[in-house]
């Protein structure tokens, strides 16, 4: 295993992670970071590879860089802004609930912290699309408008170092994507009671068919 690559992709994804940790997570995981920079550097990443591989799902992004190498193969890490990074992304522990934002009205309020979450997630550019062989034109994708005006699509559409998965675009089509996509990847991205996990995390991991049932079930209650 490679946890040093794992560390560097937590710092990358960790607004993903956070999603899969409670607070005794949270706190070992502070408790981890810390040692990172000491003596027992060693002790702690063995524990953050034990932390990561028992919270993360198979397919997550940290948990490939995780097995990508030898545990303690030698990486090219600048190791105090990584713990720094880290540290200030675990000073606040889990998020405060947010305030209603002034002259909005309550549901305005919720379609924009919707929007704030799924936009943190891991996206690819409309480059990073073609170059996976992908279009970025391509109705059956989720493609996100920033407030920048800049466009992401979610990064979980897209096989690793490839191009859309195979289910993405029949899911994407039951949630009418292309009217609603912040909708849309907000379902992929959230946990669903009836598969109990996020259905961006299962991909690959159940059959298509119960994400596309999944879906299906959004439509059936309009």
């Amino acid at each position: 295993m490679a946890i040093e690559d794992a560390i560097e992709a937590l710092s990358r994804h960790w607004d993903d992670v956070e999603l899969h940790l409670g607070p005794e997570q949270l706190r070992e995981l502070r408790r981890l970071v810390a040692a990172l920079d000491g003596p027992d550097r060693d002790d702690a990443m063995a524990g953050m590879a034990d932390l990561l591989d028992r919270t993360l799902p198979a397919g997550h992004q940290v948990i490939q860089a995780l097995y990508q190498g030898d545990l303690y193969l030698s990486a090219t890490l600048d190791w105090s802004a990584v713990v720094a990074g880290l540290r200030v992304e675990l000073a606040g522990g889990p998020a405060a609930a947010p305030v209603p934002e002034a002259g909005l009205r309550p549901g305005e309020s919720i379609l924009r912290r919707v929007a704030d979450r799924v936009l943190k997630a891991a996206a690819l550019t409309a480059d990073q699309v073609r170059e996976r062989g992908g279009d970025p034109d391509d109705p059956g994708l989720i493609r996100l408008e920033r407030p920048d005006g800049r466009a992401q699509w979610p990064a979980f559409q897209f096989q690793p170092d490839g191009g859309p998965r195979p289910v993405i675009r029949a899911v994407n089509d039951l949630l009418d994507a292309s009217a609603d996509p912040f909708a849309a990847a907000d379902w992929w991205l959230s946990r669903n009671s009836w598969l109990g996990d996020r259905p961006s995390a299962l991909i690959g991991q159940v059959p298509d068919d119960h994400l596309v049932r999944a879906a299906r079930a959004v439509g059936s209650e309009d």
